[in-house]
Formats: C-alpha cells, sequence, structure tokens
C-alpha cells in the first residue's frame, strides 16, 4: 500500500500523540508542509496521493525530531513574530507573541520622535529592534547580547529584511560595552527565577538557551542591571521598555521608581498578566 499524504500525516499524529506532543496534528501538518513544500491547501487537495522517498525521509527525520519535544521553530529553522519571519537555532530564544506589546509600547512612546535611536539589550534574534525599524524608515538601533552565535542570528536576520544598514550589533555583558545616546532603550531580558527553572516545560528547558531565560534567584538579576545602567545611554526624557514575567510587575516597577523613573506604566497581555512596563528617565 502507497504511502499516501494523509496516511503518512495520521500515522504521526498517533506517534506525537503517544508522546504526549501537544497540537499533534497541527504539529504534523506544518512539518509535513515544510518537507513536501506545499500550502495547507495543497496537502489537502493532495492528500491521496503518494509522498515522493526524499520529502517522506525529510519529514520522518523532523518528526523524530519533534517527538523528543524539540521545539517546533528550531525544526522548521524560522519563526514568524510581528509581520516579519526570524531566523531562528538553537542559540537563540524563539520569539513569542506576547513580546509584540514591547514593539508596540516603543513605537507608541516614539510616535513623536524624528529618527529615533533604539537599543535593544539582549537582543537574541533582533526580533523586537528589527520590528521596530520595519515600521520606523527614519529609525536605527543597535542590538546588543552577551552571545556571539546570537549576534550572527540577528545580523543574518537584519540583512534578509534590508535594515543592516540602520542597525549595528554589540556583544556586551547587559551595558558593559556600549557607549552613544539613545531615545529608546528595549528588553525582553531573562527574568526566570531559579525555583521556577526547574518546571520549565520539557521543550523550553531542554532546548531553549540558559542564557536567555535564567534571571537569577528572584528573576529580577537583569532588571537591576539594565536599570541601573540605562541612564548612562538614554537621551534626556529618553524611555526604557521592559517585558517582564506575569508576577513582577510590582518588583520591577518599585525597581524604577527608587531608580528615579517616571512615568512608569505596567501593561498587561491578551491573557491579562502584567506583561510590558515602560518608564522614562
Amino acid at each position: 500500500m502507497p504511502n499516501t499524504f494523509d496516511m503518512v500525516a495520521k500515522r504521526a499524529v498517533r506517534a506525537l500523540r503517544d508522546a504526549h506532543v501537544e497540537d499533534a496534528a497541527t504539529d504534523a501538518r506544518i512539518l509535513l508542509c515544510a518537507a513536501a513544500n506545499f500550502s495547507h491547501v495543497d496537502l489537502i487537495s493532495q492528500a491521496y496521493d503518494e509522498v515522493p522517498s526524499g520529502v517522506l525521509e525529510k519529514f520522518n527525520a523532523s518528526i523524530d525530531r519533534r517527538l523528543a519535544h524539540e521545539p517546533i521553530a528550531y525544526i522548521l529553522g524560522e519563526k514568524a513574530f510581528w509581520s516579519l519571519t526570524f531566523i531562528v537555532n538553537e542559540h537563540v530564544l524563539i520569539p513569542r507573541p506576547e513580546t509584540e506589546g514591547v514593539v508596540e509600547r516603543g513605537l507608541e512612546l516614539m510616535r513623536k520622535v524624528e529618527r529615533p535611536a533604539i537599543l535593544d539589550i539582549g537582543t537574541g534574534t533582533g526580533a523586537i529592534l528589527m520590528s521596530m525599524l520595519s515600521e520606523r524608515d527614519d529609525a536605527s538601533g543597535m542590538g546588543v547580547d552577551i552571545s556571539v552565535e546570537a549576534l550572527s542570528v540577528a545580523k543574518q536576520n537584519a540583512a534578509n529584511f534590508g535594515v543592516k544598514n540602520r542597525c549595528s550589533f554589540l556583544q556586551s555583558d547587559y551595558l558593559q560595552n556600549v557607549s552613544g545616546q539613545y531615545d529608546l532603550l528595549v528588553s525582553n531580558p531573562p527574568y526566570i527565577t531559579e525555583a521556577a527553572m526547574g518546571d520549565l516545560a520539557k521543550n523550553v528547558k531542554a532546548y531553549e538557551p540558559d542564557l536567555a531565560l535564567r534571571g537569577g534567584e528572584d528573576g529580577l538579576e537583569a532588571y537591576r542591571q539594565i536599570t541601573e545602567q540605562a541612564r548612562r545611554v538614554l537621551t534626556p526624557g529618553g524611555y526604557l521598555v521592559y517585558e517582564i514575567g506575569y508576577d513582577q510587575g510590582d518588583a520591577v516597577c518599585a525597581l524604577l521608581a527608587s531608580a528615579g523613573y517616571t512615568e512608569i506604566t505596567c501593561l498587561k497581555d491578551l491573557a491579562g498578566h502584567d506583561r510590558v512596563i515602560s518608564a522614562k528617565i
């Protein structure tokens, strides 16, 4: 009996469900479309066609990786964020929908600023910085990361999106090596507490970079360092925008207030959790 697209998809879904992979049907469909270079419509219209051997081999290899709970974004090598599709690999945190709130808030705060200069601390893929640059042709910025491998990914994304002439990249432990003046500092820093690290989902804990997750004993170490150092590089009246953990709103707001920041605002994500904090220098 030939291996049709419908048959191999159903077989994969069963295997994924047995391995307790969430969204097994969706993941199988996405990976089969990627292996065959199909759209969803193609997959439906050719459901009972035989799968070419090369496609089947590629699909089975992808399913094996997903059975080990590797995130689907790493298997595909890309992740959609904002209006862009970013290259991702094991050296960078996978961009998440809630981080778009940082982009939205940053764009709002810079709405009346001409030629804004943006500093992205812990840039990873460059998702926050490049999403903002894609919306503001007059903006420029710098992406900072301690990981050379992460910066390599960000540079590739900048080239793909045609913004490499408006951004630069720097290896630095937070703002240690940063100089110059910026109108806006944005950051999605590591904020997982030591206690919570042990409770992370298998696909996060085993595959996503520890450096981008671990935020110290109380999850606030990055916020302390950035908040203290940001005053040196922000222009007078400049702004800072953080992504935070769902239960960190009060603590980060208090940290900013004690450091002398004003106009401190905490915004919620679509799930109703505290997620984005902004403040003025």
